[in-house]
């Protein structure tokens, strides 16, 4: 279990661990996007109460019109008044969810659109959400939306990011304030994903019931990379569970298969980048607190070389045998005698 308010740089190693191996085993790329979703939604609780810190969790893709199974084809054309848009028009794809409510787990039931057109560059700036979670992964929306797999294969490697909104209620980033942030009292959102080297974008999206700091949030990054390996052990089989896209992916994988594998490459290339800098990291982190701890130690040892001076002619005055002297506190009960007060 991890705990968001406690969230930590080991927690985020084991985190990573598991969540990159969850491509493994699986039909398809929903089938892993499920896997995360659910170990995301289960695993993220109050270490005090075992509660869920999640309300819902979804993780979307961007995903060709040309290549969507008949239902998500349907929801797009829903919303473009039935017109039929090019086969390469991107769409924002719900590939998995699951939540606190039954609806929730399950990408056919979670939401009412499971994919919406990106039409144009006009119209996703009108999309809160969409469009700020392209903006805080570091993209522009028509980079996102173009249809050059050149550009995507320059950005690619680099972008790893989150979205982050830590005050959900009442923000305009986020439109579902009556049917999800109010009720269920979200309190913070948290996405983190990045590209595909097919061209597509993905993003997890964590509904929270705690509010997270920019500190905690950024350390979400890292998962970006374990996610983005674990779908694309899934991205060379097939995306959805249907056998239909099973057919329509067929030619793409065969044609993918080297840059597949140039892309498990590269991406263990950036976890070992990754893992060094981190042990570099701790490393500044442990000599800081040893330097801090040699500081302290110097101090006390300066301090107690600066009172023995002090001590020496107050214990030669204790010590003299014919005189009687008492030392009084500001406390009646704590007294100092000497020899001479003893024999009074």
């Amino acid at each position: 279990m991890y705990d968001m308010t406690r969230f930590t740089p080991q927690d985020m190693a084991k985190c990573s661990l598991v969540l990159r191996q969850l491509g493994r085993n699986t039909a398809s790329m929903e089938a892993c996007s499920q896997k995360i979703v659910k170990f995301i939604y289960q695993h993220f609780c109050s270490s005090q109460t075992g509660e869920n810190s999640c309300v819902l969790v979804r993780l979307f893709k961007t995903h060709p019109y040309g290549e969507l199974e008949d239902s998500l084809q349907q929801s797009v054309r829903r919303l473009m008044n039935n017109n039929s848009p090019a086969a390469d028009m991107k769409c924002w794809t719900l590939l998995a969810a699951a939540g606190a409510q039954p609806q929730w787990n399950s990408r056919h039931t979670a939401a009412q659109n499971t994919a919406i057109g990106l039409v144009s560059t006009e119209l996703v700036a009108e999309m809160p959400a969409i469009s700020e979670i392209i903006r805080q992964f570091g993209l522009d929306i028509p980079t996102v939306i173009g249809t050059q797999r050149e550009r995507f294969l320059q950005l690619e490697p680099a972008v790893l990011n989150i979205f982050h909104v830590s005050e959900a209620k009442g923000s305009p980033l986020i439109p579902e304030q009556k049917s999800l942030i109010i009720p269920y009292q979200v309190k913070s959102v948290l996405g983190f994903g990045g590209l595909l080297p097919s061209g597509s974008l993905f993003a997890v999206v964590m509904f929270l019931k705690v509010k997270i700091p920019q500190n905690t949030a950024e350390m979400f990054r890292h998962l970006a990379l374990s996610v983005k390996t674990a779908l694309l052990l899934g991205e060379e089989k097939v995306v959805f569970d249907s056998s239909s896209s099973a057919a329509k992916n067929a030619v793409n994988n065969n044609f993918y298969d080297n840059q597949f594998l140039e892309s498990q490459i590269a991406n263990l290339i950036e976890l070992l980048d990754f893992s060094e800098q981190e042990m570099l990291r701790q490393a500044d982190r442990f000599q800081a607190t040893i330097d801090k701890l040699q500081r302290e130690i110097a101090d006390r040892k300066n301090k107690e070389q600066a009172l023995q001076p002090s001590q020496e002619p107050f214990t030669g005055i204790l010590n003299v045998p014919n005189e009687g002297i008492v030392r009084m506190e500001e406390n009646p009960g704590s007294q100092r005698l000497n020899q001479g007060e003893e024999q009074i």
